[in-house]
């Protein structure tokens, strides 16, 4: 499964280890009906109870994945829990990347995404089977603080002085469209998520990681819907968002919101380009191999795209 999207002619593939867990029922394609994928952050204590927790459950498969930094607490872990599966990613990578390599691992059609240092407080187990059928890309959850106060995590696509923008709220009701998972946490939807490329590897911030993935999922279609039915509450402080314009948001703006459709295909136009190289910090030679890379890129996609960025706000603001 190819979960890379980059503007890169050649992405590069992060190596992993894994360690213990069950061997897997090659006879069933889906041995599992849900995978809980937990994200490794913070301290060993936290990682233990929470693994605790999944398992006296019995939701389905557990998946830990951990980035290099925090790689001496994988050992222990699997020792003690044998019935986990680990993947220690030994290259430096994003919470993107440990996202794609572990849904990529999953044995189940949906995985459910969440770090270490929070905690699954709502689960409609009974209803997996329904989820799927769905065909939603990711289900959001409620997020809530450590005293289950609401997290404002669920947004909304806007114009502000004719640039585009995003509106953060506290969810209220079922079902609403939400441009993308807030920390990543969310019900996912393995075959499409595959479809749509996953997490962008070239994008570093997680923000506009985020961002980049929330807006390709819309402007190809697909569907992101939050859910007061999934919770996940912190264990100790949510994690704050560096929305500075830096490289991944030029990596945004080029595949995502200087696209435009026309006889129903996404381009990206080529006088866009001098747009480009006037507000890039770099010179005007890279900043037009850069357009070209991503003019190509959008070529490559042209008939996945089925609106534009101004379509979707309008679409988002009449709903």
């Amino acid at each position: 499964m190819n979960t890379t999207p980059s503007t890169s002619e050649t992405p590069a593939r992060l190596s992993y280890t894994v360690l213990g867990g069950p061997r897997w029922d090659r006879v069933r394609r889906h041995p599992y009906p849900l995978t809980i994928l937990v994200l490794g952050r913070g301290d060993r204590l936290f990682k233990a109870e929470l693994l605790k927790d999944l398992l006296g459950r019995s939701l389905g498969e557990i998946l830990w994945v951990e980035g290099s930094e925090t790689s001496l607490d994988v050992e222990p872990l699997s020792r003690e829990f044998p019935q986990v599966r680990f993947l220690l990613v030994t290259d430096r990578s994003t919470p993107g990347d440990r996202v794609n390599i572990g849904i990529d691992e999953a044995r189940a059609p949906l995985v459910m995404v969440l770090w270490s240092d929070t905690r699954l407080a709502a689960f409609p187990a009974a209803d997996v089977g329904l989820l799927e059928k769905s065909g939603v890309l990711c289900t959001v959850p409620v997020a809530r603080t450590a005293k289950e106060e609401p997290i404002p995590t669920w947004q909304a696509p806007l114009w502000r002085k004719r640039r585009f923008s995003m509106a953060y709220h506290v969810p209220r009701t079922d079902g609403q469209r939400v441009l993308f998972p807030f920390d990543y946490c969310g019900l996912y939807h393995r075959l499409k998520f595959a479809q749509t490329g996953g997490f962008d590897a070239a994008v570093l911030n997680p923000y506009w990681q985020k961002l980049d993935f929330g807006l390709r999922c819309f402007l190809w279609g697909e569907r992101l819907l939050g859910s007061l039915k999934i919770g996940v509450s912190y264990t100790g402080l949510p994690p704050e968002e560096n929305a500075t314009p830096d490289e991944g948001y030029k990596k945004v703006w080029l595949k995502n919101l200087a696209v435009r459709t026309r006889r129903e295909m996404g381009v990206l136009p080529s006088f866009r380009a001098l747009d480009y190289m006037l507000h890039s910090d770099m010179g005007p030679m890279v900043a037009v191999k850069e357009f070209r890379a991503a003019q190509r890129w959008v070529h490559r996609h042209r008939f996945r795209f089925r609106r534009d960025p101004r379509e979707l706000v309008d679409g988002w603001e009449r709903s």
